[in-house]
């Protein structure tokens, strides 16, 4: 745009495309901020049209969305900037890298790509395929990634985001984001997936990372006291049956009954976990087997609940299975938590509870239980709905072979805990066992 650079063509057009024409007119701004103040420029920036006009060369620059068909007219357009492409859209995104490829190739066509953007967080497409090739004849690519080891230094910050040390508010909003990544390792995979541009977004689709458990193991094993929250979850088909115990004090034991046919080495190697994995949990008592049953049925797992830990506070399950613990529950009250057809926020709350006491406390677990915790911790995930929500999901819902079944109980009763606090009744504690 500017008379004398070794790129400017009088009367030509140059094009700098975005996401979309919000995202453009946003790296629309620091470029206006540098030419306005030179003079002889004319721009344009309205809610359909985003440009700059040279007026004694008559050079022009467009600001457009990624939709292709923006692109099919580039007949004598001799540079095209190609901003965050990692973000657009994917089919149009797909279509617009297309049609500037094929811009390329048209007859007399002098077009130039530069394409700059980010790695993350896409791990798979054109985008990260295109980064892998490199720049080419007359495509340039450039992607700034961070250094993990040194991401939450300014330094490292400001080199995959340069613009942000000529705005002042963005950086502190930048900083602040960083500051929360500190605190909260799921908000650091973000900030590592879409600042640094480091892919981390697994990071996000696990129930817990592996440094908020090893928080949670690092802690002093807190005193059982009080009487525990108790979720519960129900194993049906090929699945456990579990229940978590969490005390006041943020103690959290766990137990367990796996079905008795087929047998636990069989089970093993369905469930491609290490042999021995489970023989092991049977010998310090976390697991039992329903002998003799293919699905352990209620009153097995309450056996080692009251076995266990007593007279619970309360009992907390998913509600299309709280009526299965009614006749063996020994009185203690119930609460139904799950979906539902318009409940999608409540597994939501409970997740962020547990994360939240996780990484913040009280939770700490005793030896007893972290070998079945981490066990179930390798196979829960979670996901992310368009609506902001979260919930857990099989790894494999067709043979339900992931043993998840641990955390789904641990989620409902660190739910529990965090809703009630200090208002869930307290009674004396007293063994009970189902004849």
């Amino acid at each position: 745009m500017t008379p004398g650079d070794p790129l400017h063509v009088p009367g030509v057009e140059y094009v700098l495309t975005a996401a979309s024409l919000n995202q453009a007119r946003f790296v629309f701004r620091p470029f206006r901020a540098e030419l306005e103040p030179r003079g002889g420029y004319r721009f344009s920036d309205t809610q359909t049209r985003v440009g700059a006009l040279h007026e004694a060369s008559g050079t022009r620059l467009m600001v457009q969305s990624s939709k292709a068909k923006t692109a099919m007219g580039l007949v004598r357009t001799p540079l095209v900037v190609a901003d965050e492409p990692g973000s657009w859209e994917v089919k149009g995104g797909e279509l617009m890298f297309d049609a500037l490829m094929e811009a390329q190739g048209k007859p007399g066509s002098p077009l130039r790509i530069i394409f700059v953007g980010t790695v993350a967080p896409a791990t798979a497409g054109w985008w990260p395929d295109l980064i892998e090739s490199g720049s080419h004849g007359s495509t340039y690519v450039m992607a700034y990634q961070g250094d993990p080891a040194t991401w939450d230094k300014w330094p490292t910050i400001q080199k995959a985001n340069p613009l942000m040390a000529r705005f002042p508010a963005s950086r502190a909003k930048l900083l602040q984001r960083r500051d929360e990544a500190r605190r909260d390792s799921r908000l650091r995979a973000r900030f590592l997936s879409y600042r640094l541009n480091v892919p981390s977004e697994d990071e996000a689709k696990v129930l817990l990372t592996v440094e908020d458990f090893e928080r949670v193991l690092s802690r002093d094993v807190a005193p059982r006291d009080g009487l525990p929250v108790v979720g519960v979850d129900l194993g049906a088909g090929r699945a456990w049956s579990s229940a978590v115990a969490v005390f006041e004090t943020g103690r959290t034991e766990a137990v367990a009954v796996a079905p008795g046919i087929p047998s636990i080495a069989d089970q093993e190697a369905r469930d491609r976990v290490p042999a021995g994995t489970y023989a092991k949990l049977l010998a310090n008592g976390s697991l039992t087997v329903a002998d003799g049953l293919r699905v352990p049925p209620p009153s097995a797992l309450m056996e080692r609940v009251y076995a266990q830990w007593g007279r619970p506070a309360l009992i907390v399950a998913d509600r299309f299975r709280i009526n299965e613990l009614r006749d063996c529950s020994l009185g203690v009250p119930l609460e139904p938590r799950g979906s539902g057809a318009t409940r999608w926020s409540h597994p939501s709350d409970d997740i962020r509870a547990l994360r939240k006491a996780a990484m913040d406390g009280p939770l700490s677990i005793p030896e007893g239980s972290r070998l079945l915790m981490a066990a179930s911790l390798t196979a829960a995930r979670v996901v992310n709905d368009t609506s902001g929500n979260v919930r857990m999901v099989k790894r494999d819902p067709s043979n339900n072979t992931g043993r998840d079944d641990v955390c789904s109980a641990w989620v409902l009763a660190a739910g529990a805990v965090k809703r009630h606090g200090s208002g869930v009744p307290r009674r004396e504690v007293g063994r009970f066992a189902i004849a």
